[in-house]
């Protein structure tokens, strides 16, 4: 595993504990992605699964449904929602 799949742009404590907390973190987290990657046997990269989960993390979709789309399915459900203006 190279450092650079981490993604930890800085610390959030300067303790030792703080730090190596936030390491277990992120090798947790990159973990769970290689193993979503290898059940779904999702065919594109570790970071492209990582920007699909950043993008649907706050909607209320299961991860499954969108893993087994392709990217042209996908360009077609992701309509802009339309912004309301105040005035």
């Amino acid at each position: 595993m190279d450092q650079t799949n981490l993604k930890i742009k800085s610390f959030l404590g300067t303790t030792p504990n703080a730090v190596m907390t936030q390491v277990w973190v992120a090798m947790c987290y990159y973990l769970l992605l290689t193993y979503i990657k290898y059940q779904t046997k999702f065919a594109h990269s570790i970071t492209e699964l990582n920007r699909m989960i950043k993008e649907i993390l706050m909607e209320k979709t299961m991860l499954i449904d969108i893993l087994s789309l392709n990217v042209d399915k996908l360009n077609k459900i992701r309509d802009p929602i339309p912004q309301l203006s105040l005035f």
